[in-house]
């Protein structure tokens, strides 16, 4: 095998990885505060049952891969 090949492949995992992680510790920090920011911040949105008043950790780490990827999505809108 070739050695570039082999560095680009370990870059490329070790991207995933850093990704992975990243959006891990986000989702746990959502899901450590998504309890007591979102009822206080709308709380006529969480009692007519359009917000959740709990979200499950995995609920979470999604929600933040999700705005991660459309942040992301418009910064290179805005760019071009």
């Amino acid at each position: 095998m070739d050695n570039d090949f082999l560095d680009g492949v370990f870059k490329i995992i070790g991207l995933l990885i850093t990704i992975v992680v990243i959006g891990v510790f986000a989702g746990t920090i959502v899901w450590l505060i998504w309890p007591f920011a979102i009822p206080a911040a709308f709380p006529g949105l969480v009692s007519s049952g359009v917000l959740a008043a709990k979200l499950s950790w995995w609920s979470a780490v999604c929600l933040s891969w999700i705005f991660n990827l459309l942040i992301r999505a418009s910064q290179t809108n805005n760019s071009r």
